[in-house]
């Protein structure tokens, strides 16, 4: 049921024109039936109409006078009211009420000029009906939450078994911390409740909040649940009733205060919408709600009839953890309705490889930041990405060139268990029936390279108790810098074939070739590839060969990870445009054993 209130001139004008023999209050739906498109009109009851008087309706949710000409016209033959293009209409499920002046009409009453007795008393009829549709008003909003105010909104919650919170309540500031790492806005509903340690005083929030992205931490008004409560002092309330994924950790920097008001309507209808969400029974929403409250990642399936299967992502949930979860979910199912929890499917682990370009003149500690940010945001979105949909890689160059100091970003390729699952034409990565999580995420941003260490060691005392020939520190250095300018001035494209594979391919053996070792024969990495592709490849050291030397590469990159060139066979591969730089080349002695 809806309530329009109808005002005085619209009641005026109905009862002028019910004396005029005319029609008033004809009512239309809007839109009229079996019209989907404008232009929309309504057929008059009583045509042919000689003048449309007036026509009153909902416009926006408020009562609204329609303007003649404006809005609407009649027909040429009379027999219809059409709205005109660009018209203000009224609601979309509205009612319309049209008055006017049939072409046929009888009228004894020509005495309606102002101030006769006629119009006198119809005006003072209009005035005093006006007036009931104002009380009548007031009494339908009062039946609302979000319409009620004063002692009508305390009848409203009170059949939730709410009351309204008087002055002298102890109240809190409570200061809310992002957890580390975590991204995106934090929202914190109205009713959020915090206890201290022992549990035996509980506060909840007066208002809706949001921690911003980017925000660590947010003070909240809150107040006692129990009105006999002694205050507490700073620092006492620690614990969240339910843990909001995001939040690490609560705290009252102050100690409580009494309030010094009542609680208003605001946040009186803040708290009873708040509980009525958390009351909310017998729905998806309400069982997608627990899976939320318990920070639990699943899919909701409700297309068998009389059975939602649950399948949670993982397999996370110690046993205590599942049966609580179990317990929640069982309590907020629909009567008659089976919950059950199929078998999870193994996550798709996805490995990405992408090309960053980021803005020029950017720290090295900017660098880093952005490759961190843009990990975080890509592993929270396979994270959350429902298992019957495929990953975008839209969304995926969305979510990196939001970051600040990003210019543009490609995805090269993008596996699972190590088999391709990028669809450039679609603009896919197939991960669809699977829940799936990030694997590893190589970037490559030419501004940031990817740091080659050396660490050579040898003993004191050969076999035959000689002494062993030290290595020039400063020329194992230079000749590591002159391969490192080498693959970082060839590797400027991402052309993909035989010789830049090889120039590519950083094997132990090839790296070893260009070391100034006492004693050892070197090469450069321009005439290695060049007698590789001419079929006359030179041959490499070997573990075994540089004795008594132990030789190691370290190739560490921008996200951290390294690994290690110490064994023949052993290899690292540059991606296109990856760029190097040299590390810590240290030559030192091995300790006795």
């Amino acid at each position: 049921m809806s309530f329009r209130r109808k005002t005085y001139p619209e009641i005026a004008d109905n009862l002028l024109n019910r004396l005029l023999g005319g029609v008033s209050g004809e009512a239309h739906a809007f839109p009229p039936p079996n019209a989907n498109k404008p232009p929309f009109s309504h057929a008059l009851e009583l045509a042919p109409a000689a003048e449309i008087t007036s026509v009153f309706g909902l416009h926006n949710g408020e009562s609204y006078a329609f303007g003649k000409g404006v809005d609407y016209e009649l027909t040429s033959d009379g027999q219809a009211v059409k709205w005109k293009p660009n018209a203000a209409l009224p609601d979309a499920g509205s009612v319309v009420e049209i008055n006017y002046l049939p072409k046929a009409r009888d009228t004894r009453i020509n005495d309606l000029y102002a101030g006769s007795v006629v119009r006198t008393l119809l005006e003072a009829m209009a005035l005093e009906t006006a007036g009931l549709y104002a009380q009548l008003e007031g009494v339908y909003k009062s039946g609302f939450i979000d319409t009620a105010e004063g002692r009508a909104l305390d009848h409203v919650v009170s059949l939730l078994g709410l009351g309204r919170i008087t002055a002298g309540r102890n109240s809190a500031e409570i200061q809310f911390k992002r957890a580390r790492n975590t991204r995106g806005e934090i929202y914190l509903p109205a009713g959020t409740r915090i206890l201290n340690a022992d549990g035996s005083i509980e506060y909840e929030t007066l208002n809706d909040a949001v921690i911003a992205d980017g925000q660590d931490t947010l003070k909240v008004k809150a107040r006692d649940l129990v009105e006999t409560n002694e205050g507490v002092p700073a620092d006492s309330l620690v614990l969240l009733a339910k843990p909001i994924a995001g939040i690490e950790s609560v705290t009252n920097p102050a100690p409580s205060t009494q309030l010094d008001r009542d609680e208003n309507d605001t946040e009186l209808r803040a708290r009873a919408k708040s509980f009525l969400v958390g009351s909310e029974r017998g729905t998806l929403g309400a069982i997608k709600a627990v899976l939320a409250a318990h920070n639990v990642l699943a899919d909701v399936d409700d297309k068998t009839p009389g059975t939602i299967k649950v399948r949670i992502h993982g397999n996370a949930l110690s046993d205590e953890q599942e049966l609580r979860l179990k317990t929640e979910l069982d309590q907020v199912r629909p009567a008659g309705v089976e919950i059950t929890y199929p078998a999870g499917v193994s996550t798709a682990v996805v490995d990405l490889e992408l090309r960053l370009q980021t803005a020029s003149g950017l720290l090295d500690t900017d660098l880093k930041r952005i490759q961190a940010e843009i990990k975080q945001r890509f592993a929270d979105y396979f994270d959350k990405l429902p298992t019957q949909e495929n990953a975008r890689t839209t969304k995926l160059i969305g979510l990196a060139m939001t970051v600040n100091g990003v210019e543009d970003l490609a995805i090269v390729s993008a596996k699972v268990t190590g088999s391709n699952a990028l669809d450039p034409v679609k603009g896919e990565i197939g991960v669809a029936g699977k829940p799936t999580q990030l694997g590893a995420l190589n970037l490559v941003d030419p501004a940031l390279a990817t740091e080659l260490a050396l660490t050579v060691r040898f003993p004191r005392k050969k076999a035959d108790n000689s002494d062993t020939a030290i290595p020039d520190q400063g020329a194992l250095a230079g000749a590591l810098q002159l391969a490192i300018t080498y693959l970082n001035s060839s590797n400027q494209t991402d052309t993909v074939n035989t010789a830049l594979t090889q120039l590519r391919t950083l094997s132990f053996g090839k790296l070893a070739i260009t070391l100034p070792l006492p004693g050892a024969s070197t090469h450069t990495l321009d005439a290695f590839d060049k007698a590789f592709n001419a079929g006359t490849p030179l041959g490499v050291p070997t573990v075994a060969s540089l004795a008594p030397y132990s030789v190691q590469f370290v190739v560490t990159r921008p996200n951290g990870i390294s690994q290690v060139l110490d064994l023949d066979g052993t290899s690292f591969s540059l991606a296109p445009f990856e760029r190097l730089s040299l590390g810590k080349v240290v030559a030192q002695v091995k300790p006795k054993e």
